[in-house]
């Protein structure tokens, strides 16, 4: 028995086949998300809304037709974005990603962002790249398309598109990514959005729940989609866990049974049915490795030489091969925080014996992990309840052996990768297994994913 399950994420879209009895991922598909638009020749923090759809959709289908018998379809991608939509539930913008900075903008001739301003104005905190923070700014500076009646995920929107769904129904995972969403309620908070001059009918419909939105070529049932960093942490098989993902971005994530928290820098998200996880998420985590490597890019092209094709593998045998006793301190804060985007990285500890490439790498690595584990700290002021496990997610923990040492030592426990690598994507099928009643409940569907062993 299989199911597919489709992830369009930032810079991938991904399709993936498990076998709902063994829990293995019998084949993933994989395609670039290189639809980010240029303008003047520099690339934007928008992308291709119709590219993406095709792109998924052409994806979908080599999968399909190579597993025809597909029982269900699950879907998730990157949250927070938004795209415009006209009567008919036609694309009719760009796709503005969670990176979107319109909102940091100031507000009129106030000295606060338009984020800020929302944030006022709403009660609930707001941040650049959250959907409605981008809407206010576009509403604000008359930016929506004319023909525009509903915002969606991208994500979201396809879910319903495979399944012929006349309406835009989301799931509450992205409903609460856009903001401005009661998750005591498990919905959009009409009268504060209201007081922020909002128009309230251009928000999609929302559940809470797996549910089937219709069937793609009138057989395959669609589940509507989630989050993906929800899907993540049910195809990590998280429980009663600490989930450290890192890919572009980061996140810490963990259940609990509350629905407030004090902290600015952390948050309460949806989960399924009133289950809520808790998460800490950086808006730069994995890229901060990326941009070290064109650090020594540039350096290796100052020299005039070759740019070897292999540079990460390079990076990581040289800090392998090196003496790290005196280590440099490396905060990798490149893009701020949600509370602070003018949060700078910085480098200290810095001395005559330790200011080399090998440093430079553990330091980074370190930092990725620190602000992490500084979030943890944080949510266990609200929440101390014990953990079973530390589970890890996504090709940075993959694929650097040193950074998942260094995850261990930092949270003194040792660290679950499952076998499945498209995270998200697995956690997309399952909720759809749910949804068709393959499985009793979510807790059931997590039972079947395996482990790597420890090493």
């Amino acid at each position: 028995m299989l199911a597919l399950g489709l992830d369009i994420g930032t810079s991938k879209i991904c399709v993936t086949i498990i076998d709902c009895k063994s829990g293995l991922c019998i084949e993933n598909f994989h395609d670039d998300n290189d639809t980010f638009i240029k303008i003047n020749g520099k690339s934007s923090k928008m992308q291709d809304a119709v590219a993406i759809k095709q792109k998924a959709l052409t994806l979908l289908n080599t999968a399909i037709d190579k597993y025809p018998d597909i029982k269900c379809i699950g879907v998730t991608g990157q949250m927070h974005g938004i795209i415009y939509l006209d009567s008919d539930n036609n694309i009719v913008s760009p796709l503005y990603t969670w990176q979107d900075e319109s909102s940091d903008s100031n507000y009129h001739y106030l000295n606060i962002s338009y984020a800020k301003k929302l944030s006022d104005m709403t009660g609930y905190k707001m941040a650049s790249g959250y959907g409605l923070a981008t809407h206010f700014y576009h509403s604000d500076n008359k930016m929506i398309p004319k023909n525009a009646v509903k915002i969606s995920t991208i994500h979201g929107y396809i879910a319903c598109s495979l399944a012929k769904s006349n309406s835009i129904i989301i799931h509450s995972s992205d409903a609460h990514s856009l903001g401005i969403f009661n998750i005591k309620n498990s919905r959009f908070d009409k009268d504060a959005i209201e007081k922020a001059q909002i128009n309230y009918s251009i928000l999609p419909k929302t559940i809470n729940k797996p549910y089937i939105l219709g069937k793609y070529l009138d057989k395959i049932p669609v589940c509507v989609a989630i989050g993906d960093n929800q899907a993540g942490f049910i195809g990590s098989g998280c429980t009663n866990d600490i989930l450290v993902n890192i890919g572009t971005g980061s996140q810490i994530s963990l259940s609990t049974n509350k629905s407030e928290t004090k902290s600015s820098s952390v948050e309460i998200r949806p989960l399924n049915y009133d289950q809520h996880i808790f998460v800490g998420a950086s808006l730069c985590g994995g890229r901060a490795f990326a941009i070290l490597k064109d650090f020594y890019t540039d350096v290796i092209k100052m020299a005039n030489l070759p740019v070897p094709k292999n540079l990460y593998d390079l990076m990581l045998i040289n800090l392998e091969n090196t003496d790290l006793s005196d280590t440099i301190v490396f905060n990798t804060l490149f893009c701020g925080t949600r509370d602070n985007s003018s949060l700078k990285a910085g480098i200290s500890n810095i001395s005559t014996d330790n200011f080399n490439a090998a440093n430079m790498t553990n330091g980074t690595l370190e930092g990725i992990a620190d602000e992490l584990y500084v979030m943890y700290q944080i949510i266990k002021k609200d929440d101390d309840t014990p953990k079973n496990r530390l589970i890890g997610s996504g090709n940075a923990i993959r694929k650097t052996p040193p950074l998942r040492r260094i995850l261990e030592k930092k949270f003194n426990m040792p660290l679950y990768m499952p076998k499945n690598s498209e995270e998200a994507a697995f956690g997309a099928a399952l909720y759809a297994c749910v949804a068709i009643g393959i499985y009793n409940n979510l807790e059931d569907a997590q039972q079947i994913i395996q482990f790597e062993e420890i090493v």
